[in-house]
């Protein structure tokens, strides 16, 4: 089934042969030749937007679509090599603290992204940082102090309570062996959330304890719904109760992965008039990967990965988005899918799948 928001999906089956020129057999991994192109292609790009696209990167400020994703992409970078202090200064250049809205508390589209970014580059810079960034310590309390945007703000991962709560646990994991932000603090947006959570399902006398809304529909997906929401509660799970866990998030869980089509596809909204049409990241199909994914790691039913991979299946059939590349409702975001896919499972050349059938 091939709906009309995406291009038939016309590329072969993954096999051996065709990968030669990309693929290292021998070390499952991407060829040094085709490792160049990436990295060329990479450099080109950046080089784009640091140049000829710089006053539209600082019109915005967040990390989804302004200055402060590159400072992740920099952050990023610097994971996966030793610690560079100069990545992480070019980092800084980034991140505009001075000028953040101050009406919206997520990790993606909010004032909470940038702040946690500039807490971690602050912390790592150590005695190295600039004079113009407050210390760590200083930028966690900032950080913090957005908990007064919570009670007006929607529980979901891109602009809510749930982007908030990922901020929080960001900062803790890139600064282990700290914890900068306190337990007592996380608990109290975690608490919001799930009271938010069952007084709705109870007000919907839904048949699932936890239930979510957002400009009155109930969202399902990652951006706006429930699998965003799940998924990060679950990414907290060890400041939530094994009751809370056990009688409201994994019912909940079960709920809403009951709710799929008969094509393994997911609805936007309970109602939803788009039917089974929309398969990318913010609605549909690959936004409940990451979400079964790691209830199959924490819960070790088999039913979860089950789902995850038939999801992946519909991602291949119907993933080619006619909206573009974007992470949130393009090829990008639905090439993760195969990323996931293969982290959870390692299956040998499974990765080959992003680079095959997913290029331009």
């Amino acid at each position: 089934m091939t709906s009309k928001g995406s291009f038939e999906n016309q590329f072969e089956e993954f096999n051996l042969e065709s990968t030669n020129h990309i693929l290292n057999e021998l070390k499952d991994g991407i060829s040094e030749k085709f490792q160049l192109k990436l990295q060329n292609f990479k450099l080109n790009k950046l080089q784009l937007l640091t140049t000829e696209m710089e006053d539209d990167i600082f019109y915005d400020q967040t990390v989804y679509t302004g200055s402060a994703g590159l400072a992740l992409y920099y952050i990023n970078s610097w994971t996966k090599n030793d610690i560079n202090h100069d990545m992480l200064k070019t980092a800084l250049q980034y991140i505009d603290l001075d000028n953040l809205k101050g009406r919206r508390i997520s990790f993606l589209c909010g004032d909470a992204g940038p702040i946690a970014l500039a807490t971690v580059i602050s912390y790592k810079l150590s005695t190295k940082r600039p004079d113009s960034l407050p210390d760590y310590k200083t930028l966690a309390q900032r950080l913090m102090s957005l908990i007064s945007l919570l009670d007006n703000s929607p529980d979901e991962l891109l602009y809510g309570k749930a982007g908030y709560l990922y901020s929080l646990l960001f900062v803790n994991k890139c600064i282990s062996g700290k914890e900068v932000i306190p337990s007592a603090h996380i608990e109290k947006v975690i608490s919001a959330i799930l009271k938010s959570g069952k007084q709705f399902a109870t007000q919907m006398k839904s048949e699932s304890p936890l239930l979510w809304q957002w400009h009155d529909k109930i969202y399902l997906g990652a951006a706006h719904g429930m699998a965003g929401i799940l998924y990060i509660l679950l990414q907290a799970r060890r400041y939530i109760s094994v009751i809370d866990i056990r009688s409201f998030i994994k019912p909940a869980i079960d709920w809403l992965l009951s709710q799929r089509y008969a094509s393994g596809n997911f609805p936007s909204s309970i109602g939803s008039s788009s039917k089974d049409r929309l398969v990318q990241w913010c609605h549909g199909a690959p936004g409940f990967v990451p979400l079964c994914l790691l209830a199959s790691q924490i819960f070790e039913e088999e039913r979860y990965m089950k789902i995850a991979l038939q999801c992946g299946d519909v991602v291949w059939q119907r993933g080619l988005c006619t909206k573009g590349y974007s992470l949130c409702h393009g090829v990008s975001g639905n090439a993760y899918t195969f990323i996931q896919l293969y982290q959870a499972t390692k299956v040998s050349f499974t990765s080959s799948l992003i680079i095959l059938q997913w290029q331009n």
